[in-house]
């Protein structure tokens, strides 16, 4: 037995490491980081890297930061306006560097950086740049990915008329925007937004949320791979947040709001059309149109930029001038005794421009003489005909008759322009001007203060009214009513059709009512 014990090899002792991860093994490498950022929401998070940087070098070793050039701004781009993140770099005293040509062409990154952060860059981080970093890339989004993804995330939280929201900590996607894999997320109950919150106010109530929950994923290793996806499935289904164009901020007289294009959901029943307007201007700021400028030898078309706009819910609003509301009493009571008087009605001519994409309304009233204007819309709602060029000529069967064999698809689809005429009561002692909805009707009224025409200096939008508005012969009930449409297409008279003049009556209303309707098909 002594003999066997000996004979056998000694085995070596060998010390393993302990079974739970030590404190390198959670955050990996020291970090150095190459922040990409533009706005203010970004800086708070800049901010919170450079702090634990300072507090703690093992985790965070260097920051460098990388900017988009300043671009001209202004009327006339003679204003060069440079981004808020760069002053704030350069405050911290990181190392500032400035993307050349507003693209990632051609731009080669340092080698030791091993993490890319990008809050509100608004530029795609190519592949190959988060390839050569170890840990990839890191976003903070101002939504509940993947709910609004895109670059308008705040804007359309509010255009939605969304009632919570939260951040999203996600990696850079090699493939597309915002399609990363989400690591960290608001908890529920999410964060209340409050009454007459703005995309400033809101971003002021996220961005230190999103800063802070970008050095907890840090602290907790949540950059390091393998990771895992903690994003939630709204109920509804997902949408998206584009960028604002210059085309959102038009006045939709006709269309339905982004509330409705968004969602696609109708606003609730006690919700004006008109009030859907005002919640535009609240969220985007100013909003443009154009106004039809009439007279005995041209037509014009101004650009017009309405500020101070907001909803007047009912005639009886404390918020209302007396005196404009004696006026509305005043046409409202008219409108009862006999809807189809005609009188001299004070108005102004807005012009909708809809971009080659979009769907023509439904039903709009233009200018009485615009027949012609008609047919056209109709052929280009339907598809039905070829442009050839731009100066081409559109030409439809009249009205009433059954069209052609449909044709193959639009070439160089033309954008669409369709007028509306609105009743307008000027304020004297303000300056503003109160308007209808000839449309959609209802008790409400849109307030809108100042006017800017074709980049001039601001002006009340009671003296722009009163040299660019005229006075056109019409229906009072189609300005005044509260249902204008509906009441206009029934007949003028109860008594029996053998009445030869209220027949042709009846029929003069409908033609010049349906001179104001367009349907398409």
């Amino acid at each position: 037995m002594l003999w066997l014990a000996a004979s056998r090899p000694l085995r070596r002792s060998i010390v393993r490491p302990p079974s739970f991860p030590t404190y390198s093994t959670q955050r990996g490498n020291p970090l150095r980081i190459l922040f990409c950022g533009s706005d203010e929401f970004s800086c708070h998070s800049l901010k919170a890297l450079h702090k634990k940087h300072k507090e703690d070098p093992t985790l965070i070793e260097s920051i460098d930061v990388l900017v988009r050039p300043s671009k001209p701004t202004g009327r006339g781009l003679k204003q060069v306006t440079e981004v808020p993140i760069a002053s704030v770099a350069r405050e911290l005293e990181l190392p500032l560097l400035t993307l050349p040509r507003d693209t990632f062409t051609n731009w080669f990154m340092k080698k030791y950086i091993n993490l890319i952060v990008a809050v509100s860059f608004g530029r795609f981080v190519p592949p190959r740049l988060l390839n050569q970093s170890e840990y990839g890339g890191l976003n903070v989004h101002p939504s509940l990915l993947p709910d609004l993804r895109g670059p308008a995330p705040l804007h359309y939280a509010l255009l939605n008329r969304y009632t919570h929201t939260g951040v999203s900590i996600q990696t850079l996607s090699p493939d597309s925007f915002d399609t990363g894999t989400v690591l960290a997320q608001t908890p529920l109950p999410r964060i209340p937004i409050p009454p007459n919150s703005t995309p400033s106010s809101l971003t002021s109530l996220l961005a230190p949320l999103g800063a802070s929950m970008l050095i907890s994923s840090l602290e907790s290793g949540l950059h390091i791979p393998p990771h895992k996806d903690v994003s939630w499935q709204p109920p509804h289904p997902i949408r998206h947040a584009p960028k604002i164009k210059t085309s959102a901020k038009q006045i939709p007289w006709l269309t339905p709001s982004i509330y409705t294009q968004s969602t696609g959901l109708l606003p609730p029943l006690e919700t004006s059309h008109l009030q859907e307007i005002s919640h535009q201007f609240h969220v985007l700021g100013p909003l443009w149109s154009k106004l039809v400028v009439r007279t005995p030898k041209k037509e014009q078309n101004k650009r017009v930029v309405c500020d101070d706009i907001s909803f007047i819910p009912d005639p009886a609003s404390p918020d209302l001038p007396p005196v404009i509301a004696q006026k509305i009493r005043s046409a409202l009571d008219g409108c009862k005794q006999d809807p189809w008087a005609e009188e001299q009605i004070p108005i102004l001519e807005w012009l909708q421009i809809g971009e080659p994409d979009a769907q023509a309304p439904a039903y709009y009233p233009p200018q009485p003489e615009s027949l012609d204007l008609y047919n056209q819309v109709s052929a280009l709602a339907k598809g039905d005909v070829l442009v050839n060029d731009t100066t081409s000529t559109i030409s439809t069967p009249p009205l009433g008759e059954p069209q052609q064999q449909q044709q193959p698809p639009l070439k160089n689809r033309k954008e669409w322009r369709l007028s509306i005429q609105t009743a307008y009561f000027p304020d004297a002692e303000t300056g503003a001007i109160y308007l209808r909805d000839p449309i959609r009707g209802g008790r409400g009224l849109l307030r809108i203060g100042k006017m800017t025409v074709d980049g001039k200096p601001t002006r009340s939008a009671a003296a722009v009214a009163a040299q660019l508005g005229r006075t056109v012969t019409d229906y009072r009930g189609m300005h005044f009513d509260e249902e204008p449409m509906v009441k206009a297409l029934q007949p003028s008279t109860t008594e029996p059709e053998e009445d030869g003049k209220r027949n042709e009556e009846t029929e003069r209303r409908r033609n010049r009512v349906m001179m104001r309707r367009i349907y398409t098909c």
